[in-house]
């Protein structure tokens, strides 16, 4: 694969791509897997807080424990 297929820097971290070290998931091309796996846990949070704020908005109350038995 040459360079002409691949962005030159890290969708995450815009760290430069080298050229046995790079690591590519869901249509990204990433620095290493660990850049992966932190633009991974910031999407997951980004989403629980606006799934939060949505379920605030329409006033349903948040995810509550069920009756203790």
């Amino acid at each position: 694969m040459g360079k002409g297929n691949r962005p030159a820097t890290c969708s995450a971290s815009g760290k430069r791509l080298r050229a046995k070290s790079w690591f590519y998931r869901n249509g990204k091309y990433y620095y290493n897997k660990r850049a992966w796996l932190e633009e991974q846990e910031k999407a997951a949070a980004e989403s629980a807080k606006a799934k939060a704020a949505k379920a605030e908005a329409e006033g349903a109350p948040a995810a509550a424990p069920g009756p203790a038995a």
